[in-house]
């Protein structure tokens, strides 16, 4: 499986965030499979290390461990209907790494953590839906960026962009994953919170991620109410994951799109090259000689080259596509947005 395209994902978020159990939750419904689409460890070893993590919270209620200041590292294989696909490599670091220093003095996985977000296809923020439970207004937001690291998440990820449009690189989608969305009043009686009045909410909180060609998606997810109980751990049967697999699928979906745009713009490029270079063999001398003859076998060459460069795109252009139209409409009532606009091109009837 070397010839597999890779695709880098990030997720970074705040202390007690939901990270490590969010992953777990992850993993159980991808590696059981969502609509043909499956997920797996290409590491024996740690796809049962993450099996058992999500045993003990669904039979035991034993929470994970937060991650350390060593990154989780996974390389997870994704497939749809039993064909794999791609390769990702997933970068979980622990809430801390965010406002640590860098350099001799600071913490080395808050430098590693800034280098593989500049490297990332896709960037995970993850909330902690307890600080979105009821309307986060002027009063509250200044309280909500702190607790939650936003003012940090957002001097990352304007590095990461400010770089990447600076050297003409493709810029990265952003999810932004609530989790723990169970607790959000939803269906409020009073006043129900709405999944439009969050969107604004995110807007004050992480501008960066609705600026301008970004392309974003609002996710809330939910690993179940986790009741606690008198021992730390969970209640079993609290445990019920919802839409956990969304954020995936989403950034898997934005790698597809625009692999499929740069094969695009390659594709005219390599027409523009073939038409010089025919060009370049009808203005040669028509009296045969033996420079002609070989002028003609190396543009000949040449243009074999370009046929088979461009047999190649276009299988790979048609597979994006494909995969891409294939993952679409899972996200249907997903909000998705592009430079801070809904992007209707992601499908109808969203949000």
């Amino acid at each position: 499986m070397t010839d597999l395209h890779r695709i880098g994902l990030s997720m970074m978020g705040a202390p007690g965030a939901g990270k490590s159990t969010y992953l777990l939750a992850l993993y159980a419904a991808l590696s059981r499979g969502v609509r043909d689409c499956t997920l797996h460890e290409a590491d024996r070893n740690a796809d049962v290390m993450l099996a058992d993590g999500w045993r003990d919270l669904g039979e035991r209620g034993r929470l994970p461990e937060p991650t350390d200041t060593v990154p989780r590292r996974h390389t997870f294989v994704y497939a749809r209907e039993m064909r794999p696909m791609a390769h990702i490599h997933w970068a979980d670091y622990r809430g801390g790494a965010l406002p640590s220093f860098v350099g001799p003095d600071g913490s080395p996985d808050a430098e590693q953590l800034l280098w593989d977000v500049a490297q990332a296809h896709g960037i995970m923020l993850v909330l902690d839906g307890e600080h979105f439970r009821k309307p986060v207004g002027p009063g509250r937001r200044e309280a909500v960026a702190r607790e939650t690291l936003t003012q940090q998440m957002s001097s990352v990820v304007t590095d990461a962009l400010t770089a990447r449009n600076r050297e003409g690189r493709p810029l990265p989608s952003v999810s932004i994953v609530i989790t723990k969305a169970d607790v959000i009043d939803w269906r409020g009686t009073d006043a129900p919170r709405r999944l439009t009045d969050l969107v604004e909410e995110l807007r004050d909180l992480l501008p960066a991620a609705f600026a301008k060609r970004v392309v974003t998606a609002i996710c809330p997810v939910s690993v179940g109410a986790l009741e606690r109980t008198a021992d730390g751990g969970v209640r079993p049967d609290s445990v019920s994951p919802t839409d956990v697999h969304l954020p995936v699928l989403f950034h898997l979906a934005c790698f597809y799109l625009e692999e499929r745009k740069g094969l695009d713009a390659r594709m005219e490029v390599l027409a523009a090259d073939r038409a010089a270079a025919r060009r370049e063999a009808a203005a040669l001398p028509p009296v045969p000689g033996r420079a002609t003859r070989r002028a003609h076998e190396r543009i000949a060459l040449r243009l074999q080259e370009m046929d088979r460069a461009e047999h190649a795109m276009k299988q790979w252009r048609e597979l994006c596509q494909a995969e891409a139209a294939a993952i679409f409409p899972m996200l249907r009532y997903v909000p998705i947005y592009e430079g801070g606009v809904l992007a209707t091109w992601a499908g109808t009837g969203r949000g």
